[in-house]
């Protein structure tokens, strides 16, 4: 069976992997506050869609289902185009899923559309470098991939 899964889409993957025993999930120390001075009461400011262009790497992922994504590496070109790669485990297998689509941000929104036709919409947030991606309980941080 061929899955496609847009790159924020991971959730509704997530809800695939409940009927597993998920790994734990890593520990993963809080980034450093950069450009918010340190202070941990700072809120990250909304991210605009002149930040989200580039190629991005997850650093965290958390929320329902979690476990069972390994790592999503996606490119947002300044064109609105998406596409990337997650891999997942499940069941004690890794496995690669293809991420496609388009995306538009206005207003602390990022709005995706994948190619087979789903969309969602999730707030984004930018704080010291590391792109934030939620949706109710599903997080995502990314972080710029080295050119």
């Amino acid at each position: 069976m061929k899955l496609l899964l847009a790159v924020v889409g991971y959730a509704s993957l997530m809800g695939g992997c409940a009927f597993m025993t998920p790994k734990p999930p890593p520990v993963i120390a809080e980034p450093p506050r950069g450009d918010t001075g340190g202070d941990p009461k700072s809120p990250a400011r909304a991210a605009s869609g002149q930040e989200i262009p580039g190629y991005w790497v997850s650093k965290s992922v958390s929320g329902p289902g979690a476990p069972c994504v390994c790592k999503v590496e996606v490119i947002f070109e300044g064109g609105g185009v998406l596409s990337g790669t997650m891999l997942i485990e499940a069941e004690g297998r890794k496995r690669f899923a293809s991420l496609a689509g388009t995306w538009k941000s206005e207003e602390g929104k990022l709005a995706i559309t994948y190619a087979d036709g789903r969309a969602r919409t999730w707030s984004v947030a930018w704080d010291a470098g590391v792109l934030i991606l939620k949706d109710g309980e599903a997080e995502m941080r990314m972080e710029r991939a080295p050119e």
